[in-house]
């Protein structure tokens, strides 16, 4: 959607078809990757950042009662917390089970993990 629009003063000025910002590629971009799987989030997810499994579960909506509940059925053990909480994600579709989820929620200021979304793509 190349378009030209006018400016109060009159001036005209071209609209580029897709703003995206140099960091962060576009959805087409986590299609062609591998297809998101749950191994590949506890491989390379997980294994990173298990104490973000709370801030993870919330950036993906899933709701207070059922973080509680993975808490209290796991108050020590960060990786099967975690487990949970990607289950939960690919069964619930409490957000859509996707790459650009994915990178959503790692650049969120919730999970701020930027880097490590950087080192997926």
């Amino acid at each position: 959607l190349n378009s030209k629009y006018k400016t109060q003063n009159e001036q005209s000025i071209t609209l580029p078809e897709q703003i995206s910002s140099p960091e962060r590629k576009s959805p087409e971009t986590y299609d062609r990757n591998p297809q998101l799987t749950y191994k590949f989030l506890m491989d390379h997810i997980v294994s990173q950042i298990p104490h973000k499994w709370y801030e993870f579960g919330s950036a993906l909506a899933i709701t207070p009662p059922q973080m509680e509940e993975i808490k209290e059925n796991h108050p020590s053990n960060e990786n099967r917390a975690f487990a949970d909480v990607i289950q939960i994600w690919q069964t619930e579709k409490t957000r859509p089970f996707t790459w650009e989820t994915l990178m959503m929620v790692l650049e969120s200021s919730t999970v701020n993990e930027p880097q490590l979304a950087q080192q997926l793509i």
